[in-house]
């Protein structure tokens, strides 16, 4: 009953305090007047609605806050700030969970990246060897090419050396023809003399 009286009373109080605050003529404070006894036979009305409708649930709930104003409303207060705190806390973890994923997709993305720079790396080093072989192959190539043609640059030398001994010894022997010839002629010329006086 007191408590009862004890809030009715600080309602009235609160309902004149704000009247006079905030109402700027008579007729603003009637009007502010009428909203909240409105207002307080509404939630009276309210309340007996509820008790038609869910008597039990109302009778629950009244014990419980009646338990709460017999002494345990520091607990309770406790309990809510405790209770919001570890909400508070979860949401964080969830955030901060959510913001690990986020950072581990990002770290498996960059992991993927770099297995495919490695495998291009890998590729490209292959490549690498690749071309190296090939460019020694060529090398190798154009030694035995160089060797060839340092062989066929003897040869052809040696066959031009042999070209101008063959010329040599061709003019040789011209010029013993070329006598050869001459003395030819020369014993054609004492036969016929030879001839011509057997004649005579």
């Amino acid at each position: 009953g007191c408590s009862l009286f004890v809030i009715t009373a600080l309602a009235l109080y609160a309902t004149v305090v704000y009247n006079v605050s905030a109402s700027r003529s008579n007729l603003e404070m009637i009007f502010n007047t009428v909203i909240l006894l409105f207002v307080n036979d509404l939630d009276e009305k309210l309340y007996a609605s509820l008790r038609v409708v869910s008597p039990e649930w109302l009778e629950k709930t009244t014990t419980d806050i009646a338990a709460s104003f017999n002494g345990n409303v520091r607990i309770n207060i406790q309990y809510a700030s405790t209770n919001q705190q570890l909400i508070d806390q979860q949401t964080r973890i969830q955030n901060i969970e959510n913001k690990l994923v986020m950072k581990s997709e990002a770290i498996q993305d960059v992991k993927t990246k770099n297995e495919e720079l490695d495998r291009k790396v890998q590729e490209l080093e292959s490549f690498k060897e690749q071309q190296k072989r090939k460019v020694d192959d060529i090398e190798r190539n154009r030694d035995e090419i160089d060797a060839k043609n340092k062989k066929l640059e003897e040869k052809v030398t040696g066959l031009e050396k042999d070209n101008e001994n063959l010329k040599a010894k061709n003019q040789e022997l011209d010029k013993k023809m070329e006598g050869l010839e001459s003395e030819l002629k020369n014993l054609e010329a004492k036969i016929q003399k030879f001839l011509e006086r057997v004649e005579h």
